[in-house]
């Protein structure tokens, strides 16, 4: 039986609507997530960089552990298992929240990530020679102002890169809270197909939307690299 497409299924209500809600929980799940797992993944590779021996523990415990179990598994877990652990009726008050679905996303996709975003930053602090340090501390910098006035600032910079091409990465895994009836696109997608069996027309839009919105954070991110200048082959050379 030949497909017949019907292209103003996209553009009819309540349709039309769920898609666009579904774009929108996309976003946002992307940017809470991105930019917490930003700060959480600085905060972690703050600690593997630490000479401290229980701090490096504790930070590259805590990527190895996220590193080695999907992103898929956290999500499930804080949704279905957390709030089933939870005393004092907790959990039921977490299961009757309209936007626990989204809350429970946002912290999985940020716990993953962060583990990944920690690795870069790392890397990227093993790329600053140890003379910046060494000037920083000569200056009479604390170690905590040595991080935000001079390493810091150079991580990310040396790193821009990989991290946008990690906060990519993280922007398509936001389909997967699809599972735990997050209402963002593809969820919203499945919705329109099990209503009005189109689903070729609103997967189509979707896939434009996943591809559209993901080179525009590539060229936003070589817009930058340019901006600032960043040459990754002077970049990467042994420290001294």
């Amino acid at each position: 039986m030949k497909y017949e497409f019907d292209w103003s299924i996209l553009f009819t209500e309540p349709y039309s609507q769920m898609l666009v809600t579904g774009i929108l929980i996309t976003l946002l799940l992307f940017t809470l997530s991105s930019v917490a797992s930003l700060l959480l993944g600085t905060a972690i590779s703050i600690l593997r960089i630490s000479r401290i021996g229980f701090l490096h523990w504790l930070g590259t415990f805590y990527v190895r552990i996220f590193q080695s179990i999907p992103v898929l598994f956290w999500i499930l877990f804080l949704y279905y298992v957390f709030p089933a652990i939870l005393p004092f009726g907790l959990g039921a008050v977490l299961n009757n929240y309209y936007y626990y679905p989204i809350m429970a996303g946002v912290l999985g996709l940020t716990l993953d990530n962060a583990s990944y975003v920690s690795d870069i930053l790392r890397g990227g602090r093993l790329l600053i020679p140890q003379t910046q340090r060494e000037a920083a501390i000569a200056t009479g910098l604390t170690r905590v102002q040595q991080y935000i006035h001079v390493l810091l600032p150079q991580m990310f910079r040396v790193m821009l890169p990989p991290l946008g091409t990690r906060m990519v990465h993280n922007f398509k895994n936001t389909t997967l809270c699809m599972a735990i009836a997050a209402p963002e696109l593809m969820w919203s997608t499945q919705q329109v197909e099990s209503l009005t069996f189109k689903g070729v027309e609103a997967i189509i839009f979707a896939t434009v939307f996943y591809f559209a919105f993901s080179i525009l954070m590539a060229s936003c991110i070589i817009i930058l690299e340019r901006y600032m200048k960043i040459d990754t082959a002077s970049i990467i050379k042994p420290r001294t």
